[in-house]
């Protein structure tokens, strides 16, 4: 899954090692060494990943349905 980020961009959650909290910044320490750096508090960060999931899950259920999946 992924973290919607400023503008365009988003963060698979799977590179995300840590967020620390710096000034007004949120730093995200990556995988790879990489660091990258939003404006968004850890807990905003939270909600729009939250958001961005119940969206994905509900836009995914007609599919599903239409596969013979769960409903879940």
């Amino acid at each position: 899954m992924f973290i919607p980020l400023e503008g365009q961009e988003a963060i698979s959650i799977g590179q995300i090692i840590a967020m620390v909290r710096r000034g007004d910044e949120t730093v995200l320490y990556l995988r790879d060494g990489r660091t990258l750096t939003t404006g968004f508090r850890p807990e905003t960060l939270r909600k729009r990943y939250n958001a961005f999931s119940k969206e994905a899950r509900e836009n995914a259920l007609p599919l599903r349905r239409r596969m013979g999946g769960s409903n879940i």
